[in-house]
């Protein structure tokens, strides 16, 4: 009878009983382990709610102190060390002094400025003597012997960040420093000031002065140790000041929970540092800051530790942690409380979950028993409907599958092949389909790629003429005038570039000459070269020296400069009438120059430094003078630096070349010939560098 039937029937036959037998054995086990899981569950939940919280307290009250404790010893022990290296720099620094009277005859020594006399900020040696003492032989002979501490205090300067500076005060009167500061008090005697009476009270000792707020608002300690000359006499003491500032920073700024804070003490159990040390009505006295003593005597009696205290009026944990150095005390608190909240918190939720979960257990496990017929007779008429259509299932999908490739092939990409399966054949549709969405996705990116690239190309386009009008474009510029001759260009990279040139005048007898040059390329350069014109143009008009008008334009533009960029500027002014000027370069490129019946020559001079790249820096500037007949050129990197494909670069004498081959022709010729120089050096390599030139020939009046 079997061996009769049709193939989709004995396959719907072994479908029926191989689907509900399996239904009744996975439904009966499931009863059966589902009963034991409830009961299982329950004792579990109620041993669990039992123990977990006391575990969890304990759990976090350890990891706190561990935490604690770590977090401040680390903290304490960076300190300590870069004190230990302040220490180690002092002490070889009396060492190498006491080497110099010793070895005296061994180093010849050299003239030392006054204080006064050097550049604010840049680290050097300078003296002077105590008002009252005479410039003997002796002292002479002492001061040049002291002129040979730069060779050890400047390196140790320069390769320790934390030194403010290195100085020392002798018996016999003489203030040496190596710092870069350049303030000077002729009041000012070392042998009075606590430092030095320190030193020599404890001889060939380095001693630690205690903390002090300097005139910038700075916390600085001091250290210093005293040393002897080659009779072994103490002769004076070398000191040194350390900023707390970024110390004090680092430990203010840890985060230590919701309500845990840092602060630190010295040695005598005052506040160095305190998250409201800054407040008026600070308390100072610790004393205050603690309901009993616990903590004072625990940190008298340890030198690390952590200890549960009243803190502030509230249960705290307070860790601990001295330094060698210096004897300072880091601490770091956090209520208990907040310890320990999370693992009430985690008791109460637990228990409710528990009863919740009890309650639902049983009532899902009543439900799952009366649905377990009902499921187990739908299951059945859905395995039999679902066996019936199997078969139709088999050739179906490949009929369809053909036809849908077969219109996709045509052209239309928006068919969809039903996919009915998981089977070899459903996957196959879902392959035919993906690369329909791909193909059909690939083809819109093209769109809009060509479209977005139709729009940058417009928007550069107009940026390119925004900043072309933003320069003086109008040759000759002052058709009225028959005193000078001016011609500019600049020719971008990119579609927008960084250099700019500009003149105006900023009365009827002084005409400012600007030519700069932006780091970096294309719209970011751009936008800071609008700036800087702007800023440049608008100090100039209100009057002073160049040096002046790009100190001011320095510190506007290093406002808010965080992507760092900065313009190299040369500025002039010239009197029309008199042909006499004043320049200042700040990193621009040198000048070019020629006198009447002359040749071009680079004029060459000290440049300051590029505008923007710090504040508060000042720029030099140098007086200069033109006569009727010569002809000045100014320009930017990117011609001297023009590459061609042999990677060579133009150079200034190709620039003087080209310039003196017509050098009496007018600054429009000269930059002309200069550009045509420029095209035949270069040849097919592209343009790297913005370039800008310009020339000015004065006639006279």
């Amino acid at each position: 009878m079997l061996r009769n039937m049709k193939i989709s029937i004995k396959i719907l036959l072994v479908i029926i009983v191989m689907a509900l037998g399996s239904l009744l054995i996975v439904f009966g086990a499931s009863y059966y382990f589902m009963n034991s899981m409830v009961d299982e569950f329950q004792q579990t939940n109620i041993s669990l709610g039992l123990n977990s919280s006391e575990i969890a307290k304990a759990s976090l009250l350890n990891q706190a102190d561990d935490y604690l404790l770590k977090l401040i010893q680390k903290q304490a022990q960076a300190a300590n060390e870069e004190f230990c290296a302040v220490n180690r720099t002092v002490t070889k620094a009396a060492e190498y002094t006491h080497s110099l009277y010793v070895n005296s005859g061994n180093f010849v020594g050299k003239e030392m400025p006054r204080p006064d006399e050097t550049e604010q900020g840049v680290a050097c040696q300078k003296y002077f003597l105590v008002k009252g003492v005479e410039r003997t032989p002796e002292i002479s002979e002492e001061v040049r012997i002291l002129s040979n501490c730069e060779y050890m205090f400047a390196p140790s300067l320069k390769n320790n960040n934390t030194l403010d500076n290195i100085y020392l005060g002798t018996q016999s009167g003489i203030s040496y420093r190596y710092s870069r500061s350049n303030l000077y008090n002729e009041d000012y005697d070392p042998r009075e000031r606590g430092w030095y009476k320190a030193a020599m009270e404890k001889p060939d000792t380095l001693v630690w002065l205690p903390t002090y707020t300097d005139s910038y608002g700075n916390t600085c300690i001091t250290a210093a140790m005293s040393y002897r000359d080659a009779s072994g006499k103490r002769a004076g003491v070398v000191a040194s000041d350390v900023l707390l500032t970024s110390m004090i920073n680092d430990v203010m700024r840890l985060k230590i929970g919701e309500t845990g804070s840092c602060f630190v003490l010295d040695s005598d159990m005052n506040f160095i540092a305190h998250p409201d040390m800054s407040k008026e009505n600070f308390d100072t006295d610790i004393r205050n800051h603690f309901k009993n003593e616990d903590f004072i005597n625990a940190v008298k009696s340890d030198s690390d530790g952590i200890i549960e205290c009243v803190y502030e009026n509230e249960n705290s944990y307070i860790a601990f942690s001295r330094m060698k150095e210096t004897g300072w005390i880091f601490c770091a608190s956090i209520e208990t409380k907040e310890v320990t909240a999370p693992a009430i918190q985690a008791k109460a939720e637990s228990d409710e979950l528990t009863e919740i979960s009890q309650r639902g257990m049983q009532a899902k496990l009543f439900d799952i028993n009366k649905l377990f017929m009902i499921y187990f007779a739908i299951v059945g008429i859905i395995v039999i409907l679902i066996s019936f259509a199997v078969s139709g299932t088999i050739t179906r999908p490949i009929q369809r599958l053909a036809s849908g490739v077969q219109e996709i092939g045509e052209g239309n990409f928006d068919k969809k092949i039903p996919v009915e399966s998981g089977d070899e054949v459903g996957k196959l549709a879902g392959k035919f389909n993906e690369m329909q969405d791909n193909l059909k996705e690939y083809m819109e990116n093209i769109r809009k790629v060509t479209a977005e690239n139709e729009r940058i190309g417009a928007e550069l386009n107009v940026a390119t003429q925004i900043q072309a009008d933003m320069l003086p474009g109008i040759f000759p510029p002052y058709a009225e005038r028959d005193d000078f001759i001016l011609y500019a260009s600049m020719d971008p990279a990119k579609e927008v570039g960084g250099d700019f040139y500009d003149f105006f005048f900023v009365d009827d007898d002084h005409i400012a000459l600007v030519v700069a040059d932006v780091s970096g390329k294309g719209v970011p350069a751009a936008l800071f070269m609008v700036i800087a014109k702007t800023l440049i143009k608008n100090r100039t008009m209100m009057g002073g020296g160049p040096a002046a008008v790009l100190m001011d334009v320095n510190d506007q533009l290093c406002e808010g400069n965080k992507a760092e960029l900065f313009v190299t500027v040369w500025l002039a002014i010239i009197e029309i009438s008199t042909g006499k000027g004043i320049a200042a370069n700040a990193g621009h490129e040198h000048p070019v120059l020629r006198r009447k019946d002359g040749l071009f020559e680079l004029i060459e001079y000290r440049h300051s430094p590029a505008v923007a790249t710090m504040e508060g820096i000042p720029f030099r500037e140098h007086e200069f003078e033109i006569h009727k007949g010569d002809t000045l050129i100014q320009y930017s990197d990117g011609v001297t630096e023009a590459t061609n494909a042999d990677n060579e670069l133009f150079g200034n004498e190709r620039l003087l070349k080209a310039l003196n081959k017509d050098p009496d022709a007018d600054p429009k010729i000269l930059l002309k010939n200069i550009r045509s120089e420029i095209d035949d050096f270069v040849g097919t390599a592209p343009q790297f560098d913005d370039i800008t030139m310009l020339g000015f020939k004065y006639l006279g009046m």
